[in-house]
C-alpha cells in the first residue's frame, strides 16, 4: 500500500471532491481518480459514493478515514524523530572508554556538547582499547578512542586524533639515569622492563617492543603489575623501567624520575564506522578537539 494513496484518500475524505483534493494536491483530477480506484481495489472495498453531484463516503470509507487521519499524524511524528536523528539532533551516543587511558576532558566535552544537543543521550560504556574495534563492528558503541597502533588495517574504520603527548621513561629515584634528563631508547637494551599484565591488559607488552624495534633491541621483561599505579610502583622499588605517556605522568613524582625520549609520541584517536556515523557526530568532534586544545594551550602557558 502506497503512502500517497492514503494521503489521497485522506484529501478526498476530507474535501469530499475529487476537483478540490486535485487542486490542494497540484494533481490532476484523473491521477487523483485513479490512486483511489487502486486504492479500493488493493483494500477489496468500496471508499465513496460517486454521483454527479456529490461524493460522500462509504461505512468502511468513513471508518479508515478517522484511522489514517492517526496513523499519518503518527507517521509524521515518526519522520520529524527520524529526521533530527539523521540531523544528529537527538538519539544515542555511546562511548566507549579505557578509563586507564588518560581522557580526562571527555566528560567536560560531553557537557558542552549537551549544550547544544540536549535531545541526544551520551552513554559511557567502558571497555578496552583492543575490545572497542569488535564494538563498533557489532554496533555496542559509536564511538571509541584508541592508540592508533590497535587500529591496524581495519579500513571499515575512520579516525580524528584526540591528543598526542611525548613518551617518558619512568625510573626510580636513585636509578643511574635519574639525573638525565633525555635518554636515547638504544641505551636502554639492558635494562629490566616492568609492564602490564598482558591478560588484563593486552597489547602493551607488543606497544612497548614497537617502541623499542627503531633501537634493534629487543627489551627483557622483568615483574607485571595489573594497573598504571601498579607498574609505577614496580618501578620506584627499582624492579625495572617502564615507557609511559607523558599526559599520564601522575603530579606527585617524589619516588620517580619521568626523563625525555626519542620514542614517537603516543597518539590516541577518536575512531567510528565510516558506514554508520552516530548522530551529531561533526558537532561532538569538533567540541572534543577544542576542548582538549584548550587545555594543551593552558598547560603550554603554565610550562
Amino acid at each position: 500500500m502506497e503512502f500517497r494513496h492514503l494521503r489521497t484518500f485522506q484529501v478526498v475524505a476530507k474535501t469530499l471532491s475529487f476537483s478540490r483534493a486535485a487542486e490542494e494536491l497540484r494533481l490532476a483530477q484523473s491521477a487523483v481518480s485513479r490512486q483511489i480506484i487502486a486504492l479500493e481495489a488493493e483494500l477489496g472495498f468500496k471508499l465513496f459514493v460517486r454521483t454527479t453531484s456529490h461524493v460522500r463516503l462509504t461505512d468502511a470509507g468513513r471508518h479508515l478515514h478517522s484511522e489514517v487521519d492517526r496513523l499519518l499524524a503518527h507517521l509524521a511524528i515518526a519522520i520529524t524523530g527520524a529526521q533530527q536523528i539523521a540531523r544528529g539532533h537527538s538519539g544515542e551516543l555511546n562511548l566507549g572508554l579505557d578509563w586507564r587511558i588518560l581522557m580526562p576532558h571527555v566528560p567536560e566535552a560531553v557537557v558542552a556538547f549537551r549544550r547544544t544537543h540536549p535531545h541526544v543521550t551520551v552513554n559511557f560504556v567502558e571497555l578496552r582499547m583492543h575490545a572497542q574495534i569488535e564494538a563498533l563492528q557489532d554496533g555496542r558503541i559509536h564511538l571509541g578512542f584508541v592508540h592508533k597502533a590497535i587500529i591496524g588495517s581495519h579500513t571499515e574504520l575512520d579516525l580524528q586524533q584526540v591528543y598526542s603527548t611525548k613518551m617518558k621513561l619512568a625510573v626510580a629515584a636513585d636509578h643511574p639515569r635519574a639525573r638525565s634528563r633525555r635518554v636515547a631508547i638504544r641505551d636502554l637494551r639492558d635494562e629490566t622492563w616492568v609492564k602490564l599484565d598482558e591478560k588484563t591488559n593486552p597489547g602493551f607488552r607488543a606497544f612497548v617492543v614497537q617502541l623499542c624495534h627503531p633501537a634493534l633491541f629487543t627489551p627483557k621483561f622483568g615483574r607485571a603489575a595489573q594497573s598504571l599505579e601498579g607498574l609505577l610502583a614496580l618501578v620506584a622499588v627499582g624492579d625495572g623501567v617502564c615507557l609511559i605517556p607523558a599526559a599520564f605522568v601522575p603530579k606527585t613524582t617524589t619516588d620517580l624520575r619521568y626523563l625525555d625520549t626519542d620514542c614517537p609520541p603516543f597518539e590516541l584517536y577518536a575512531i567510528w564506522r565510516k558506514d554508520s556515523p552516530p548522530p551529531g557526530l561533526p558537532d561532538f568532534l569538533t567540541i572534543l578537539k577544542q576542548t582538549f586544545a584548550a587545555h594543551l594551550t593552558k598547560g603550554n602557558a603554565a610550562s
